[in-house]
Order: structure tokens, then C-alpha cells, then sequence
């Protein structure tokens, strides 16, 4: 069906492409062979795992969708007032605050912070990706160094926010 994502390969022995017909094919777009899709055991929905090891420093994607000019669930900040909409690869992504991907806007690309291993989660920091959110929500990443509240580099926290970062402050 046009628009959706391709379920078989284009060409016999050709990995799947995540993307839809409606997106031109670029070198090093995901491909079935190595991401999946999965729904998350802990209840935050659907993730992207790696099916492959890739090294630190290793480009692991190159990311297409459509540009529009507000935050939405599924965009990823390329510029100032600039978003990139794809529900195929990117709204999978998860947040942490210690990510194994960090990403590049001017090439839409997704690079390797540190080894990723075959079945581990791909995550960004949305913090570091968006100016704002559509929406900031407590984190549960368990890194470390985990901020407790995400929000855009931008912005300050909302009331619920400050509660949240309150209430951390308070344990610590």
C-alpha cells in the first residue's frame, strides 16, 4: 500500500527498508536486517533494538522523513523552528540519559556514542535532539546519571517538573 513501510524486499535478496516508498532509498537508511521494532516489556510502549553489533564512532543509520515546522511525538529536531517527522525509525528511538546514539542534523545521521551491542535498546538524549518538547515527563532511563526530567535544552521545567526534581533533590 503506498505510504507504508515495505514489508518485502524490493529486489530478491535485498534487506527490507524501514522507510515507505514515498521516501526516495539512500545508502545507509534501517533496514529489517539490522533494527527491530519491539514493544517494550516495561510498559513505555514500542522501542528500536539493534539485531547487529555496531563499534563506537560508527555511523548506525541514516534518517529520512518530512520536514515540518512544530514539535510533534514523532519529530526530531534538525535546526532552529526546523523538525523532521518519521514515525519509521526515529519515534522509536527511546530517551536515556546516558545514549548509545548521538545525532548529527546536518547529514541526518545517527552515530555510535559507545559499542552497541546485537539486541540492546537504540536511545538519544531528547534533552541534547529538541529545543522543546511537546511534552516533558519524568524519566526512568536508570542511568547513573539520570536527570530525573526531561525537557528541551530550552526550557524550563513545567509545575510538575519542579515536583519531580523537588522531590529527587529531597532523597538525594
Amino acid at each position: 500500500m503506498p505510504g507504508e513501510a515495505h514489508e518485502e524486499t524490493m529486489e530478491e535478496g535485498m534487506p527490507r527498508r524501514m522507510y515507505p516508498d514515498a521516501i526516495p532509498p539512500a545508502e545507509g537508511h534501517p533496514t529489517g536486517d539490522r533494527f527491530e521494532i519491539i514493544e517494550m516489556d516495561d510498559g513505555r510502549g514500542h522501542g528500536m533494538k539493534a539485531k547487529v553489533a555496531f563499534a563506537r564512532g560508527e555511523r548506525v543509520a541514516r534518517v529520512s522523513g518530512v520536514l515540518v515546522d512544530s514539535a510533534m511525538l514523532d519529530t526530531i529536531q534538525v535546526a532552529p523552528g526546523v523538525r523532521m517527522y518519521d514515525t519509521w525509525f526515529c519515534r522509536y528511538l527511546l530517551h536515556s540519559c546516558a545514549p548509545n546514539l548521538v545525532f548529527d542534523p546536518m547529514r541526518l545521521e545517527m552515530w555510535a556514542t559507545r559499542d552497541i551491542a546485537p539486541g540492546e535498546d537504540l536511545t538519544l538524549d531528547y534533552a541534547i535532539t529538541e529545543e522543546d518538547l511537546v511534552r516533558q515527563f519524568a524519566c526512568a532511563c536508570g542511568a547513573p546519571e539520570c536527570r530525573g526530567w526531561i525537557m528541551g535544552r530550552r526550557e524550563s521545567p513545567t509545575e510538575e517538573g519542579r515536583r519531580v526534581l523537588a522531590a529527587r533533590a529531597a532523597r538525594d
